[in-house]
C-alpha cells in the first residue's frame, strides 16, 4: 500500500524512508523545550518535561504537608506564584554542594535556571540509579511558605476573600505574573500583539533585561531569570497603561 506524499519502495527500501521521518518531527520538538535544539548537550527533552511535572508534583506535597490544615488546605491556588518566586539558582547550587550528579549547571542560550533544574531531576529520575531521585528531592529547598507574614490557612484565605483582599503582599514581586497574564488578556481583546525584546545585561551573576511594547507605551525589567524580567516589565506596561487586574486573576 502507497500512503500519500511517500514513494511506493517496497518492503526492501523501508528503513531507508522510516530514516528520514524524524527530520519532519524535529521541527515539532523544537516548540517543547528551551534549549531544544542541542543535539550534543547532556539533556534531553524527556528530561526537561517530566522534570517539571516532577517538580510541581513535589512541591505541590510539601505545601499540603507542611500546612496545619493538611489536605484541607486552600493555599494551593498560590502554587504558581510560590514557584514563580522559587529561587532556582540556590536549588542547583544546593545540589552541587550535596555531591549529586549534576551534569551542566550553566546556562546556554535562552534558557533559565528554571530550566536547567527541571532538567537535572527529569535526568535523575529517567537515570539507571534508583537511589539518587528520592536523594535529590530531600536536598531540594522548599518554597518560601512566610510570603511577608501572610497566613496560608484555609481561616485565612476566607477572611482575604470576603475582604476583596490578595494572598499576597500590594506590591510584591511574587504578584507580578498576574501582570503578564493581564497584558496578553488586553492585548486578545485589542488584537495587538505585545513586542517583546530580550537582552542578557551580564553573564556572572546572569542577569537578563526584558522590554516590552504595547499601545504606545515602553518599559523594561531586570532579574536573573527571563521570566521574572519579563513578570516586571508586563507589570510596568499595565501601571502606565491603568490596566487593572481583573476579578479571575486575582
Amino acid at each position: 500500500m502507497a500512503y500519500k506524499d511517500f514513494p511506493n519502495t517496497g518492503n526492501c527500501r523501508r528503513n531507508k524512508v522510516l530514516s528520514q521521518l524524524p527530520s519532519l518531527a524535529n521541527p515539532l520538538v523544537l516548540k517543547m523545550s528551551p534549549a531544544a535544539h542541542q543535539i550534543d548537550d547532556c539533556y534531553t527533552i524527556a528530561d526537561f518535561e517530566i522534570g517539571k511535572r516532577l517538580f510541581t508534583t513535589h512541591m505541590a506535597v510539601q505545601l499540603v504537608v507542611a500546612s496545619p490544615e493538611g489536605r484541607e488546605i486552600g493555599s494551593l491556588s498560590q502554587l504558581d506564584a510560590l514557584i514563580t518566586g522559587y529561587d532556582f539558582e540556590e536549588a542547583i547550587a544546593t545540589l552541587v554542594k550535596a555531591g549529586l550528579d549534576v551534569p551542566r549547571t550553566n546556562l546556554v542560550c535562552d534558557e533559565t535556571y528554571e530550566d536547567v533544574l527541571y532538567k537535572i531531576i527529569g535526568r535523575t529520575r529517567l537515570g539507571d540509579s534508583k537511589e539518587s531521585f528520592p536523594t535529590l528531592l530531600g536536598q531540594l529547598p522548599l518554597l518560601d511558605l512566610s510570603t511577608d507574614g501572610v497566613d496560608l490557612t484555609v481561616t485565612a484565605t476566607t477572611q482575604r476573600v470576603a475582604n476583596g483582599l490578595n494572598l499576597s503582599p500590594p506590591g510584591s514581586e511574587a504578584d507580578n505574573w498576574k501582570y503578564t497574564c493581564r497584558l496578553w488578556e488586553d492585548a486578545q481583546g485589542t488584537g495587538e500583539e505585545p513586542k517583546v525584546t530580550e537582552a542578557c545585561i551580564s553573564n556572572f551573576p546572569t542577569r537578563f533585561r526584558i522590554t516590552i511594547q504595547y499601545c504606545g507605551v515602553e518599559a523594561s525589567g531586570e532579574g536573573r531569570n527571563k521570566k521574572t524580567a519579563r513578570h516586571l516589565a508586563a507589570r510596568r506596561v499595565c501601571e502606565r497603561l491603568n490596566l487593572r487586574l481583573s476579578f479571575s486573576i486575582v
